[in-house]
């Protein structure tokens, strides 16, 4: 038969098989089952998609929670390497073949409901995950009791550098000037209170009789 012959085959039975399911499902699953073997005389491998729907033995549509049993088994654990001992040049090699070959996942286990034949497929394995490291975490890192200067990083040094013999000079200009400012204002505060004081005092000794006033008995 040829591609097209072949093709036009498979898609026939693969509708007639979905077509009598419900209404037929012994003859669905002989219908597919002639699918599966059309397949395998022309070496055609199904994707997986197809493999966890319809059963590769007999052809039964496979529905988990209808008679089919959905399953997952956990991907093996990567068994802890033992430090402190000596490792011989074949484990070495081992071990080294074993970190070059792609992961595995989890396994989808699915058992059929009509002739309880189990169908494995194999998921990709999880992403590991990438942990970000800020810039802080770097520093906070990197900085260390006991170590010099000189081995802090660039990026640090620049952060902490000291400031210039100039800039020193003006900043302490700044804050002097600040200071004769702020004395020269409370020395006028000063005299100002002074000369009001000196005009109440004026005004008290001017005044007729006892020389009295409201802020006398206040005071008192």
């Amino acid at each position: 038969m040829s591609t097209n012959d072949v093709s036009a085959a498979l898609k026939f039975l693969t509708d007639a098989g979905h077509l009598l399911a419900t209404t037929s499902p012994e003859i669905s699953a002989s219908i597919l089952s002639q699918r599966n073997s059309l397949m395998f005389e022309n070496e055609l491998t199904p994707p997986d998609t197809q493999r966890q729907h319809v059963c590769n033995c007999c052809g039964h549509i496979m529905v988990p929670g209808q008679g089919s049993i959905l399953s997952m088994k956990p991907m093996k654990p990567e068994k802890p390497v033992k430090r402190g001992l000596s490792r011989s040049a074949t484990e070495r090699r081992r071990k080294e073949a074993r970190d070059q070959e792609p992961r595995s996942g989890p396994t989808k286990v699915i058992t059929c409901g009509h002739c309880a034949r189990r169908t494995e497929i194999k998921m990709p394995a999880p992403t590991p995950i990438s942990r970000r490291i800020t810039r802080t975490q770097k520093v906070s890192r990197a900085v260390k009791p006991g170590l010099p200067s000189s081995t802090l990083p660039l990026a640090f040094s620049q952060v902490t550098e000291v400031p210039k013999a100039p800039q020193v000079a003006a900043a302490m200009s700044i804050k002097a000037n600040a200071n004769a400012s702020s004395k020269k204002r409370a020395k006028s505060r000063k005299a100002g209170l002074q000369a009001l004081l000196d005009q109440a005092n004026t005004n008290r000794s001017s005044r007729p009789g006892l020389g009295l006033s409201l802020a006398d008995f206040m005071e008192k």
